[in-house]
């Protein structure tokens, strides 16, 4: 902290912040550093005909939720977008909002200051370089609409191009969707995409109606192990075509209950010891991924 502040902010509140921010896990989620040269085309080496099913595949809890407000809510990530392609996640968790007929990144009512255009541009350029690889894109309406005249979809639609798969069906083999970004739909009606809209549940444990997907979200937690527990379920559940485990949580007894570290500064060391137990992970959505934590992933 610099002098000045010394000066006028009084000690007591100083004291405070900094209890404040060990207890919410601050300074050690946002404190790592990566070297952001690994897994970049892990993909290279899967076999064309693999399922998504056969694949452990990492992914980012709210992707793109790089801000908070006040050092409070909203910030799950502290990685750019293309720092996190580069480490080797694979399934992003796009939320969006349309505000003057734009979509922009948003985590609930937290602004992400990014364009689902620049969220776009880098996915495509990472794929042009890198075309072995694949990307699962969900993409969900995260706040009402604001000053817009379009639809949520009308809007989306405007940057789907040849990169993009948008059947309502689960690809069969990676060699289809090589260098292409696959669309999942988290808004309501959707008519283009994998349909994943019916049938999810707030903060649960689920299999989607129309699809079978199983979906391990209970985000809502009063201790971490309720969470593990879930985790651990979502591994040994058998015979989907897809799973999908958020890593992700808030617990709301803390306060402030929405702040991610409170839950990720226990969950993201018991994981990376825990992982190497399951052979069959399917997707796992990490909240602050770190070089640490993707080694523990592929190397499990």
């Amino acid at each position: 902290m610099r002098p000045f502040y010394k000066k006028v902010v009084p000690p007591i509140l100083i004291s405070s912040f900094i209890a404040l921010s060990a207890l919410l896990g601050f300074t050690q989620i946002l404190g790592q550093r990566n070297s952001l040269t690994k897994y970049r085309e892990w993909m290279k080496d899967v076999d064309d005909n693999t399922s998504l099913r056969e694949m452990n595949i990492p992914g980012t809890h709210d992707t793109m939720a790089l801000y908070n407000l006040a050092n409070v809510a909203g910030k799950c990530q502290s990685l750019s977008l293309n720092d996190q392609l580069n480490l080797g996640v694979r399934f992003l968790d796009i939320r969006l909002k349309l505000v003057n007929n734009k979509l922009m990144a948003y985590h609930a009512y937290v602004d992400q200051k990014c364009s689902f255009e620049t969220v776009v541009k880098v996915c495509e350029t990472f794929l042009k370089k890198y075309p072995s690889e694949t990307l699962l894109m969900s993409v969900k309406e995260d706040d009402e609409p604001s000053k817009s005249d379009i639809s949520f979809e009308n809007a989306l639609k405007k940057h789907i191009d040849p990169y993009w798969i948008t059947n309502d069906a689960i690809p069969s083999k990676l060699g289809d969707i090589r260098g292409r970004i696959v669309l999942l739909s988290r808004y309501s009606n959707p008519t283009i995409g994998l349909n994943m809209s019916v049938g999810w549940r707030d903060s649960d444990s689920f299999t989607l109606s129309n699809h079978d997907i199983y979906i391990q979200d209970t985000y809502k937690v009063t201790n971490s192990e309720t969470k593990k527990n879930e985790i651990v379920r979502c591994f040994n559940e058998e015979g989907h075509d897809l799973k999908i485990n958020f890593l992700s949580a808030y617990n709301t007894e803390y306060f402030p209950p929405s702040y991610a570290p409170s839950v990720a500064n226990d969950i993201n060391p018991w994981i990376n010891k825990e992982i190497s137990k399951y052979q069959d992970r399917g997707i796992v959505l990490y909240d602050f991924v770190t070089e640490s934590l993707m080694k523990g992933f592929f190397k499990a």
